[in-house]
């Protein structure tokens, strides 16, 4: 078996046992086909890029919305969408300090990662129901600061190595 093809079946195990272990959780929201999987590679594509591993341990009640931990000790949560054109956030929810878009296209079964915006600024931002009935704080992917940004501004404050 090839690296990739088992780092693949890694990757859909773990997306899996996470469905398992919240799919009759009040917090869980499978919105889309494969959620669990979707959300999980947009973690990975940020962690290649920041040189983090992806947290796999599991916890029933979820992750509190951090996804990894960066320099200074900013906790990192990844939003990972196949049609990321807002970074949403459930209102009323604890807030990360930092919030990362990502697109998974299914098509040519690649992540990439938008942008990013600071916790604070995202709490700030207007509220809508994208039609699944649950009021979400959104910035257009647009207005995102870029990647490279956030990159020089972790790298400049700690230990970090993007995988290559």
């Amino acid at each position: 078996m090839e690296r990739d093809d088992l780092l693949q079946n890694v990757i859909r195990q773990e997306a899996q046992d996470r469905h398992d272990a919240h799919k009759d959780h009040a917090s869980s929201r499978p919105l889309s086909d494969n959620y669990e999987l979707i959300g999980l590679l947009g973690e990975v594509e940020f962690g290649k890029l920041s040189g983090q591993m992806v947290d796999l341990e599991r916890r029933l009640d979820g992750d509190k919305g951090i996804d990894f931990v960066v320099p200074l000790n900013f906790s990192v949560d990844v939003k990972t969408a196949r049609k990321a054109y807002h970074l949403i956030h459930e209102a009323g929810k604890n807030f990360a300090d930092i919030y990362v878009l990502a697109q998974y296209d299914d098509e040519t079964k690649t992540t990439e990662l938008l942008g990013w915006e600071w916790g604070a600024v995202l709490a700030r931002a207007p509220v809508k129901d994208f039609g699944y009935g649950i009021k979400n704080h959104y910035i257009p992917a647009d207005k995102l600061k870029p990647m490279s940004d956030l990159m020089r501004r972790m790298s400049r404050y700690g230990q970090f190595s993007p995988v290559k």
